[in-house]
């Protein structure tokens, strides 16, 4: 898990989502990554880009569910 504190700029985090497969009731996991652009710890706050989106602000609580390394997904099938 990631902390304000601990993160730089230029740094790729990543984040876990969970999708459902189709019209189905069976859900998958996928991993998104987090681009870090600039660090403001003394406002709280970090510019990323997540999953290739535009830069915006992510606050302390979005940014503890973060992981700093990149977590293997293994597949249901």
């Amino acid at each position: 898990m990631a902390s304000i504190n601990r993160i730089t700029a230029g740094q790729t985090l990543y984040t876990v989502t969970s999708k459902r497969m189709g019209n189905t009731t069976m859900r998958c996991k996928r991993v998104h990554p987090v681009y870090v652009k600039e660090v403001k710890v003394e406002g709280g706050y970090v510019l990323a880009s997540w999953n290739g989106n535009p830069v915006r602000k992510y606050f302390e609580y979005n940014i503890k569910n973060w992981r700093v390394k990149k977590p293997i997904i293994s597949q249901p099938f």
